[in-house]
């Protein structure tokens, strides 16, 4: 997460994240004069002071009209299902190419620095437990490899980080509105 790549990568799926919700939003909007008109046109069924024909006529409209919002009711489900999954496959592949990208580096740079082993003390076993439990604080070369990877891109990070985190608020705050 302190690579300034992975950052940059993280603003565009925020921003992605983002349209994507403002496209379902737009879709729901899309579907509330649908609601609307069909609530209106159960009130006319019910209501005893209209006529058997203007009932009749209701009833014929509110069927087609409930053809309508099923119609929309599915493009939305399918459209949520379809945009989940799209932004999942391109954060999957964002993923595979920033993790190739820093492991090439690692490997250069713990040639260059004459380490043989490198254990990910982030990683996670099935269980959730640390792969390390116990190692050699001193040998930890974690910093030292943010620092390298991002030298030359410090203002890169900085900026990334700063956006990245106008645009999370941004989508809480969208989110907050709904």
């Amino acid at each position: 997460e302190s690579y300034y790549k992975t950052v940059q990568a993280n603003i565009r799926f925020a921003n992605e994240k983002r349209e994507f919700l403002d496209r379902l939003r737009l879709m729901e909007e899309e579907m509330k004069p649908l609601q609307a008109e069909g609530q209106k046109l159960q009130g006319e069924l019910r209501d005893e002071l209209v006529s058997e024909e203007a009932k009749q006529e209701s009833a014929r409209r509110l069927r087609m009209l409930m053809e309508r919002a099923n119609a929309k009711q599915q493009e939305y489900l399918q459209f949520r299902q379809n945009g989940r999954r799209e932004v999942e496959e391109k954060r999957l592949q964002a993923e595979g190419e920033l993790i190739e990208d820093l492991s090439a580096f690692v490997r250069k740079f713990c040639e260059m620095n004459g380490y043989h082993i490198v254990y990910d003390i982030n990683g996670k076993s099935l269980n959730r437990m640390p792969v390390l439990l116990l190692y050699p604080k001193e040998l930890e070369i974690t910093d030292d490899l943010v620092v390298a990877v991002n030298r030359g891109h410090e203002e890169d990070l900085a900026k990334a980080r700063e956006e990245l985190k106008a645009v999370e608020a941004k989508l809480v705050e969208d989110v907050d509105k709904k």
